[in-house]
């Protein structure tokens, strides 16, 4: 039933559920698009194509930023999704009413996660394509915001590193507009020198030949050229420095990074490059920013705002942040450090440039002062031709820096949804149906601690089950067909029988009389068979009967046992032990005025005690009696002793039914006595610790026990094969088989 009524309801949720949509575009990031290389260098090109960081992380990272918020309410903004479904929700009417998103939070924030719970992005393994998926209700619409989102990954991608570029550049070109007015102010001041000291013929290309002296003269323009291009590159070597120490100052990571990658930043051997690990270290540490927040991205799309895991990962990014901006303090002391070192040399070698300058102008004042102003000028215009083409291939190089990101696959609407599969649903239902009916049988079967089958009591006790009684009705007819076969030990639970405050009161159950034909008959000779067999060389003769507790069929078992003996030749005595609650008055229909309590008190001989030719000419009973003030005492006495000793004598079978085992001691102490103990244990009545109990005892006390007897084992419907060969249908059918042939 369960797994029919699951596979209805998974039927009835996939016709309900809309068809739900995906697009997918797949971009690639390649090693490296164009050099943005301003003399600083790029950070994201450089390293992909040096190797600096694993391809992976690089692809983790982008994956990250187009997940990310910004990224997300761009493309709701660009595609106006707020007025779309499922994007369309209601303003908060108190706060947010009319308002624009940037200035509505909440709105934003539920677009924003109505969004990424659309949105999936994931890197393809072993490549460097990354594959976005939209899903939509809307085909058309899925595909649509899945190319938006690569359009506007595109553009914020190239305006984050473009920024990042240009905000060196432009302290470099303010530096180069001060250069600039340096070489035209040198080389004015040579053409007013020419101009005014007439010389005009002069080389100007070198120094000693410009001079025109001997060698005396040579030696010291030679050496004042020496200074000046000292001066010059320690001048380069300053602007350099100053550079750096500018970028660092800014706090800029990224530009600072890039540092690491720019071929100009390491041939100035900048502190800040070649001590406390360079830039590697902030690298290190924005990575782990970037993965950080790509953590905090995920976790915002699953968990809410106050949510732990999101505090946690917030205050990791914090300290990372602390760890940035404490590295790059430090950078920015080691290049100020560098700065003002190489403003010092550049400051003692200008003093030892005019100190030599006053010596050539001693010697040649005009000639010197000329090539003075000649090497300057041609100095000053090399250093700011050079920084000018680098910067002007910077701009150039930042302009084309989009060339990193190929859109491979653009997303296109597609006709099959991806959502609802009806064949997984059908078989969820189905296999959902199967865990219920499982786990509802478990949960059934744990709660009854009933024992409903042989299989359970051997499990329990240890011991064999040696015969096995089904109910019966009163006409002496089983209840239910029993034709099919259930494998021996298979757990089927009934409805509880009702309780009985005693043992069955009806004489019809003697079956091996009113029935000899019938099943239950059939049972009982079974039994027979296997208390004759339990025993070596003829089997017992003393045999006890006795229960858990009241209500289990002992006296019905006994008596019909009985009446088997004695049909099977045996001359048989049933003695009524227990006194407290006798029964056998009703089940043999015999009267109760006599019996073993008179006779164990002295009052009656055994003959006259005793109850002859009981249904059969060879049963005889010896009934419980008027009810004595202490059973005990009487079963526990010698008198009762040699009566077993003559029954032994007397007759070839002796069944005693006894009180149950577990409420009275008498069972006990009456076995020590017996040569077999025959346990009756009603199915669906009896429990699991009761009959873990009676194993406890019997072992306790070394019963000299043949085995268990199942009575009233309910076989209506699912009858039980029980692995000794019985089958009750086909022996009900084989002896209405014999009838109606006159066999």
């Amino acid at each position: 039933m369960s797994i029919v009524v699951s596979i209805v309801l998974a039927f009835i949720a996939t016709a309900m559920t809309k068809p739900t949509y995906e697009a997918t575009a797949t971009i690639e990031l390649n090693k490296s698009g164009g050099s943005m290389d301003l003399g600083l260098g790029d950070v994201v090109g450089q390293q992909m194509a040096s190797g600096g960081e694993s391809l992976q992380t690089d692809l983790q990272t982008e994956t990250a930023i187009l997940q990310g918020d910004s990224l997300a309410f761009s493309v709701i903004q660009r595609l106006n999704l707020a007025s779309q479904p499922p994007f369309a929700i209601k303003a908060d009417k108190d706060m947010e009413q009319g308002l624009p998103l940037e200035s509505a939070p909440r709105t934003r924030t539920r677009l924003i996660r109505i969004f990424k719970g659309h949105l999936r992005a994931q890197p393809v393994r072993g490549t460097r394509l990354i594959k976005v998926t939209f899903e939509s209700q809307d085909p058309n619409q899925a595909a649509q915001i899945a190319n938006a989102i690569i359009d506007s990954y595109k553009t914020q991608y190239l305006v984050s590193h473009y920024n990042a570029t240009t905000e060196a550049s432009d302290w470099l070109t303010k530096q180069l507009s001060e250069l600039k007015a340096n070489v035209e102010d040198s080389e004015k001041k040579l053409t007013d020198f020419e101009k005014a000291s007439g010389i005009l013929s002069l080389q100007t290309t070198s120094g000693s030949e410009a001079s025109g002296g001997g060698e005396i003269h040579s030696v010291v323009i030679q050496k004042l050229d020496a200074l000046n291009a000292q001066l010059t590159a320690a001048e380069a070597n300053r602007i350099e420095k100053e550079a750096i120490y500018r970028i660092v100052r800014s706090g800029n990571s990224e530009a600072i990074v890039e540092l690491g990658n720019n071929p100009m930043a390491l041939q100035s051997n900048s502190m800040v490059l070649s001590q406390g690990g360079g830039a590697s270290n902030l690298l290190q540490l924005q990575q782990k920013l970037n993965e950080l927040r790509a953590t905090l991205a995920d976790q915002s799309s699953t968990y809410g705002a106050n949510n732990r895991h999101i505090k946690e990962t917030q205050a990791q990014i914090g300290e990372l942040n602390a760890q940035i901006h404490q590295e790059v303090q430090q950078m920015v002391g080691r290049a100020q450090a560098d700065l003002h070192l190489a403003q010092r040399t550049e400051d003692e070698l200008r003093l030892r440039f005019n100190q030599q300058q006053d010596e050539a102008s001693k010697l040649n004042e005009k000639t010197v002062e000329f090539a003075v102003l000649s090497q300057e000028a041609s100095s000053r215009k090399k250093l700011y031709e050079d920084l000018y083409t680098k910067l002007q291939e910077a701009n150039v190089s930042a302009g084309i820096k989009a060339t990193n990101i190929t859109t491979v696959d653009p997303a296109r609407a597609q006709s099959v949804p991806i959502r609802p599969k009806s064949g997984s649903n059908l078989a969820l239902g189905f296999l959902f149906g199967v865990f219920l009916g499982l786990s509802i049988a478990y949960v059934v079967d744990s709660i009854d601690r009933t024992v409903v089958s042989p299989l359970e009591v051997e499990e329990i006790t240890g011991m064999p089950v040696i015969g096995i009684i089904p109910t019966f009705a009163e006409q002496g007819k089983a209840y239910g067909g029993y034709g099919a076969r259930m494998a021996y030990g298979s757990r089927h639970r009934r409805a509880k029988p009702k309780p009985e405050t005693a043992e069955t009161d009806d004489s019809d159950q003697i079956w091996m009389l009113n029935h000899p034909e019938s099943v239950a008959a059939e049972a009982f000779r079974s039994l027979r068979t296997s208390v004759l067999l339990s025993r070596p060389g003829g089997g017992p003769k003393i045999i006890l009967v006795t229960s858990c507790v009241p209500g289990e069929g002992k006296s019905t078992i006994t008596a019909n046992l009985a009446v088997s003996f004695a049909q099977h030749g045996k001359k048989v005595v049933i003695i009524e032990a227990d006194m407290r609650r006798p029964t056998m008055k009703h089940v043999l229909n015999v009267p109760n005025d006599k019996g073993l309590s008179a006779f164990l008190a002295g009052s009656l001989t055994f003959d006259q005690a005793v109850l002859r030719g009981v249904q059969v000419p060879t049963l005889d009973i010896l009934a419980a009696g008027a009810r004595p003030p202490m059973p005990s005492e009487l079963l526990g006495s010698a008198a009762f002793d040699m009566l077993l000793e003559q029954l032994r004598s007397l007759y070839d079978i002796v069944l005693i039914d006894s009180p149950p085992a577990l409420l009275l001691t008498d069972a006990v102490s009456i076995a020590a006595k017996t040569d077999a103990v025959v346990w009756a244990c009603r199915a669906g009545t009896i429990t699991r610790p009761l009959l873990a109990r009676a194993s406890q005892l019997i072992v306790r006390n070394a019963m000299p026990i043949i085995g268990f007897v199942v009575n009233r084992m309910d076989v209506s419907g699912d009858p039980y094969g029980y692995g000794y060969g019985y089958d009750y249908k086909h022996y009900g059918s084989y002896y209405g088989e014999e009838n109606s042939n006159d066999e």
